[in-house]
């Protein structure tokens, strides 16, 4: 930035207004809204997988580890 454009007040105003922006969005972003009336705050409970949910996790994994051991093949073993 040169000497010309540090001074220039519109340059000035742009930074001073993004700065007001962003702590002003911060604040909003950091309210919670009002819990209403039927609202669930009740994190999601999943059931436990099956035995061939957790067998095809597995296969997709080793896949998914063989095409990375291939595509770096420079890297060590942890």
């Amino acid at each position: 930035m040169g000497d010309q454009e540090k001074d220039d007040p519109l340059v000035m105003g742009m930074i001073a207004g993004a700065l007001v922006g962003a702590i002003a969005a911060a604040a909003l972003l950091a309210r919670r809204p009002p819990l209403g009336a039927g609202s669930d705050t009740r994190s999601l409970e999943l059931p436990p997988p099956d035995s061939a949910t957790i067998a095809e996790a597995r296969v997709v994994a080793g896949s998914i580890v063989a095409r990375l051991r291939d595509a770096f093949p420079n890297l060590e073993r942890a």
